[in-house]
């Protein structure tokens, strides 16, 4: 795993523990996150979360109502981490390019397995019609999250001429659709086909010289 992509999953599952206190209900989602992402949450049943947390469904029960209701949960967490996500990395040190490299580098981690579960959790919220009205509610409110951090780095880089002179929420819009299409290729494809650099990712946004 790359320094950055394990920089990021720890501050993900940081506020993950924060969110969800109890170990218990942490280990029911941090399972349910990998068969959903498996079988979909339409092949998703109860007591196959709860035979890969190792609880009985009964257990399972005694927290959640229902598989929506867990991966309405998982869908709140992941839209919560994709906005901590872009603000931890605009925090880091360097440049605002230099920071928008190293985030694109933890995304697109080849080996990133926890990170990539998060994003196909909210892929499958935002386009299965099966998904929870609870859950569509919560990606629409929270999609802006990722947006409020990064569109001050794209600025910030114009004002130091290192980013192109587009407009921003132009730029963020084609990052994260970008980022978020290289990410499901992967998922689905695994590492068996050539994929781009960060440099090549990011060249439509760096201002030529």
């Amino acid at each position: 795993m790359s320094v950055q992509s394990k920089a990021l999953e720890m501050k993900f599952f940081e506020n993950f523990e924060h969110a969800v206190p109890d170990e218990k209900v942490r280990r029911i989602l941090l399972n349910a996150s990998e068969v959903f992402a498996k079988k979909g949450l339409a092949g998703t049943k109860i007591k196959d979360i709860a035979a890969k947390a190792g609880f009985s469904q009964g257990f399972v029960y005694n927290y959640f109502q229902s598989k929506d209701d867990i991966f309405t949960r998982l869908v709140d967490l992941a839209a919560e981490g994709a906005g901590i996500s872009v603000k931890y990395a605009s925090e880091q040190e360097g440049t605002p390019y230099e920071k928008i490299f190293w985030l694109t580098e933890a995304l697109l981690s080849a080996d990133s397995i926890a990170m990539q579960h998060w994003r196909l959790l909210m892929t499958q919220a935002s386009s299965s019609e099966a998904v929870p009205e609870a859950a569509i509610k919560i990606v629409k409110e929270k999609a802006k999250l990722p947006f409020e951090h990064f569109i001050p780095m794209v600025m910030d880089g114009q004002k130091a001429g290192e980013i192109a002179d587009d407009p921003p929420l132009v730029l963020a819009v084609t990052y994260f659709s970008i980022v978020q299409g290289l990410a499901l290729t992967r998922i689905q494809n695994g590492n068996g086909i050539p994929f781009p650099t960060t440099e090549m990712v990011l060249r439509f946004m760096r201002k030529e010289r």
